[in-house]
């Protein structure tokens, strides 16, 4: 194995991870404490945007990756927390039981019951749904558990064994000599209708190149529409064959450069203000430019 495929399996959910940090920086994650009227702590711009970036990167990395780096950076900020529930009455959300099939391995699941979703954290750092709490914790040590706005979109049922290897989302290319072969989609997720969270996506046949099969190049064009904003987006991926980490899949096509073409309507009016062209060889420099545009403030 070459320092380069060291270097690069690293950098996925490091890089991952540095985002959630930038994303998260501003929540203050304590819902459970206060009624799930959509978190009085943030804007209805910041929600969107953070509600967007959310499902940008579960496009990107896959509802595995992606739940499991949430879930790392989750219990950073879980060690920050210091205030207590103060009283059982407080919590406020809801405890859903889990279908046995459905079990999440990245630890969003109560500690005790193994059933439900878990709420809080108990004087032993174990996490626990309301019920359990009640009934094993003392109310003065339990804290609240810090969940992120967007949390619920990284909680997913998860995948063991077998299931976890070919769980991750394929795309399917057939050759002109009649070979197909399924590749995993990766980050090439954002772009692709099945995967994709941008609004309003319509894409063109995505177009193949390289001199291996193996190693295969992918251009896509995609057009996004979100409010009187559209962007237009021609990116290339290339394949990497090699897993990340202990996923037991190869990580996919990886994003490898785009240019992006920005457009705005102004309201009450036909005509389109001149567009902006941007060049991006950094996947969340792309993903900033893009969601800023659709989501955020039209002031």
């Amino acid at each position: 194995m070459s320092p380069t495929t060291v270097q690069t399996r690293q950098t996925a959910r490091a890089r991952l991870l540095a985002e959630m940090e930038r994303l998260f920086a501003a929540d203050a994650g304590l819902g459970s404490l206060v009624p799930y009227n959509g978190r009085p702590d943030m804007s209805q711009e910041a929600k969107e945007l953070q509600q967007a970036w959310a499902r940008s990167l579960i496009s990107v990395h896959g509802y595995d990756r992606a739940a499991a780096v949430y879930s790392q950076y989750a219990g950073q900020r879980q060690n920050t927390v210091t205030a207590t529930v103060g009283s059982w009455s407080n919590l406020v959300l809801a405890c859903s039981p889990i279908p046995r099939w459905d079990r999440d391995i990245h630890g969003f699941m109560c500690f005790s019951c193994i059933d439900t979703f878990a709420t809080v954290v108990d004087a032993d750092d174990e996490p626990l749904c309301n019920r359990c709490a009640r009934e094993h914790a003392a109310v003065e040590t339990t804290r609240p558990q810090w969940h992120a706005y967007s949390h619920s979109r990284f909680q997913f049922p998860g995948l063991m064994g077998e299931e976890r290897k070919s769980g991750e989302s394929k795309l399917l290319i057939r050759y002109q000599d009649g070979e197909e072969r399924a590749y995993v989609t990766g980050e090439a997720g954002l772009l692709t209708e099945l995967t994709s969270s941008l609004p309003g996506l319509t894409t063109d046949p995505a177009q193949t190149h390289g001199d291996s099969r193996d190693t295969i190049s992918l251009t896509v064009q995609a057009r996004t529409e979100h409010q009187r904003r559209t962007a237009e987006i021609l990116a290339t991926f290339a394949y990497d064959p090699e897993p990340e980490q202990w996923e037991g899949h190869a990580y996919g096509f990886r994003f490898t450069s785009a240019r992006l073409t920005t457009r705005s309507r102004k309201l009450g009016h036909l005509d389109i203000a001149d567009p902006a062209i941007t060049e991006h060889t950094d996947l969340y420099q792309l993903l900033d430019t893009l969601i800023t545009h659709l989501y955020g403030s039209q002031k």
